[in-house]
């Protein structure tokens, strides 16, 4: 059983079933639990609220929490819900359940679309120095907890869940490099292509 959420703070669409929705409703949120857990599923699949230029935001946030606890007991994804909520509110008033179905298709047929939410932070054991930097870049770096003085911290990840981790630490995350230059870039990947975003005298360090 496949079970697809598209969730909201008072009410969520639900759409469940096995290679298609078998049915598609609309569940009170404080119900949502004993909803899913009653149809015993082997994977969630939670439609994940960017906004349309592909950023975060509260909702965001709001529902990758939600998607963690479920994670403890369920194999859990989440999924770029964007177009499926455009498209739900075209076809149907009833939009939380189409947009659950749009998702739990998007999801079957191209689960690579789909992130699984699992905690991918990791301890680094890093020094960067007793100075105080006026522009740092976090770029996919696995260390949330880090603590490093500096004027301005832009913290980059597609990782939604890794995301949340910065978010509840009070930084303010991005999907996306802002275009500027940085005195220290720390990267989990894709270290090569972050060159061009140091000052003269930056420090890029690479995991």
């Amino acid at each position: 059983m496949i079970v697809a959420v598209d969730y909201g703070e008072k009410k969520c669409g639900v759409a469940y079933g096995q290679f298609l929705p078998r049915e598609s409703v609309v569940v009170p949120t404080g119900r949502l639990k004993d909803f899913i857990k009653k149809l015993r599923p082997e994977k969630i699949a939670f439609g994940l609220p960017l906004s349309m230029s592909g950023r975060y935001s509260q909702q965001t946030f709001k529902t990758i929490q939600v998607a963690i606890k479920f994670s403890k007991e369920y194999e859990t994804y989440l999924c770029d819900e964007r177009l499926t909520t455009k498209i739900a509110t075209k076809i149907s008033k009833r939009d939380d359940a189409v947009s659950a179905a749009l998702i739990f298709q998007l999801f079957v047929e191209n689960p690579l679309s789909c992130v699984k939410v699992e905690d991918r932070r990791e301890k680094v054991d890093i020094t960067v120095g007793n100075a105080v930097y006026e522009r740092v870049l976090l770029y996919e770096f696995p260390d949330p907890s880090l603590r490093i003085e500096a004027k301005e911290i832009y913290v980059v990840t597609r990782d939604p869940v890794l995301a949340y981790f910065y978010y509840e630490k009070g930084y303010f995350v991005e999907r996306s490099i802002p275009n500027k230059k940085y005195d220290l870039v720390l990267s989990g990947k894709n270290c090569g292509e972050l060159v061009n975003y140091t000052t003269e005298r930056g420090k890029l360090v690479c995991l």
